[in-house]
């Protein structure tokens, strides 16, 4: 185990593969001790997700989409999300997701936090928005190859079913933390888990 500087330095970077979602790039960089290595990670755009709230009966259900996952080649249960176009912020992307996966819009639209989805081998991040006040146009305009289904699920239900079932897409879950970190749900540090 190293003690004190633990830093890397990159020296080169080139793009050894490319396709339509993201580019592989093998980066060769010094470590702490002086010695030179080769790594390989994925570049791409950054993505979205967006935590859509409403409010029925008093109590706050997320409208999620369902849609099929190629990696897993399973039916994912998540909020809706993309990938940010060219030159688009965060807050437009979020927004251009929502309409487009659901049909929503959202008056209130709050930034919650930005993640890296997995920074050992992925070089883009992830902004979560929660959105909230919204307002149903009814015309979702998914891209060619999504096909989605909407559903709602409380808070409770959302909870519940995360990590089991087709709701193990690890990006929700951490957007769930966010959801309830932003509505002020803590764990007592003294409390025994």
């Amino acid at each position: 185990m190293l003690s004190g500087r633990i830093t890397w330095q990159p020296l080169s970077k080139r793009k050894v593969f490319s396709t339509r979602v993201f580019d592989i790039a093998e980066i060769t960089s010094k470590s702490p001790v002086g010695s030179e290595h080769n790594f390989y990670t994925l570049e791409a755009s950054d993505w979205v997700i967006v935590i859509p709230v409403l409010r029925a009966e008093n109590t706050d259900h997320f409208l999620m989409v369902t849609q099929w996952r190629h990696g897993t080649a399973t039916e994912s249960v998540e909020f809706p999300g993309g990938v940010m176009d060219a030159g688009e912020s965060p807050a437009d992307s979020a927004k251009r997701e929502l309409l487009e996966e659901t049909g929503y819009k959202a008056e209130t639209i709050t930034h919650l936090a930005t993640l890296s989805p997995n920074p050992a081998i992925m070089s883009n991040h992830c902004h979560v928005f929660l959105a909230e006040n919204l307002v149903n146009t009814h015309t979702p305009a998914p891209d060619d190859d999504e096909y989605i289904t909407l559903s709602q699920l409380t808070v409770g239900e959302a909870i519940e079913k995360m990590g089991h079932g087709n709701h193990t897409h690890a990006l929700m879950l951490s957007a769930l933390f966010l959801y309830l970190q932003k509505k002020g749900v803590s764990v007592s540090t003294d409390t025994p888990i």
